[in-house]
């Protein structure tokens, strides 16, 4: 049986998705409650909760697992430190495969807590498989669509490009993977879409499909900023964000690799295809 934590979030429920069409066995885990998970996948799958600070809830959530998918909690930046115990009981009970997703250039930041889990994985003598993807197109449906609904790109990056993916194919990759480790194993791939595009570039995409004026307004940092502390976004969060896009800004996410046509044994979606695909979301007016 495979685990898939985080299965309440964007990764983990994709993931779980994808595993489920392939007609996999496979136990959900998230923070949230069970009624949350059985209402994302049915009743029929196994669900569990579980809490990375409280090692007790470890034996129920790798009960008969012998492959783990796992993702950091957004935002958490002791995930490298509290995966140890967890990592430790997985090799207790024999646990054989663990696919962890980090982020794009997680090994050039060797303080981030990526690019620690990267290493607690290494070290875990557990066989493993890194997925390093970079940006995905749904952002724009999960922090951005205020803005498109707006008709207008409301992020601080000027001209810089991202090699943006569709959570969609890296959920199949991943999946893919599970499926049939023995090839992937001790591999990190990282994940980007076909093409890399600017902002603009994307506006001009969101106008032709939507068949209205969406505005790259390119906004400076410090309006970027004003704006989502507006929306009650504490500090913290905000500075993130602004960091993401300062790096985008200067075309530190530009650069397209293969591993995800390799992985997926098809060409990945392009952004134009997300716009058709999802075109009723941003389609529905404020």
């Amino acid at each position: 049986m495979i685990l898939v934590t985080g299965s309440t979030g964007t990764f983990g429920s994709h993931v779980a998705k994808a595993l489920l069409t392939k007609g996999l066995k496979i136990k959900v885990a998230s923070f949230d409650k069970l009624e949350k998970m059985q209402e994302k996948f049915g009743k029929e799958v196994v669900s569990t909760n579980y809490d990375l600070n409280s090692p007790s809830t470890f034996d129920e959530l790798l009960d008969g697992i012998k492959s783990i998918y796992l993702v950091a909690p957004s935002g958490s930046n002791q995930f490298a430190e509290q995966i140890i115990p967890l990592l430790a009981k997985a090799k207790e009970n024999l646990v054989n495969h663990i696919v962890l997703t980090t982020v794009m250039g997680a090994d050039s930041n060797p303080s981030s807590s990526h690019h620690r889990a990267e290493i607690a994985i290494k070290e875990s003598n557990i066989d493993y498989t890194i997925i390093r993807p970079n940006f995905i197109f749904q952002n724009f449906i999960n922090y951005d669509l205020w803005a498109i609904k707006k008709d207008m790109i409301f992020l601080p990056t000027e001209n810089g490009e991202t090699s943006y993916n569709d959570i969609r194919d890296v959920a199949d990759a991943i999946a893919n993977v599970l499926e049939t480790p023995n090839t992937h194993l001790g591999k990190t791939y990282t994940i980007t879409g076909p093409e890399a595009l600017s902002h603009s570039k994307i506006s001009e995409i969101f106008s032709k499909v939507l068949e209205r004026n969406i505005r790259n307004v390119n906004p400076t940092e410090v309006e970027y900023k004003e704006t989502l502390l507006k929306f009650g976004l504490p500090q913290n969060t905000v500075d993130f964000l602004a960091t993401l896009y300062h790096f985008i800004k200067l075309n530190y996410f530009k650069s397209t690799t293969t591993d995800l046509e390799f992985l997926l044994k098809r060409k990945p979606t392009t952004f134009h295809q997300f716009v058709i695909d999802y075109k009723a979301i941003f389609e529905t007016k404020v």
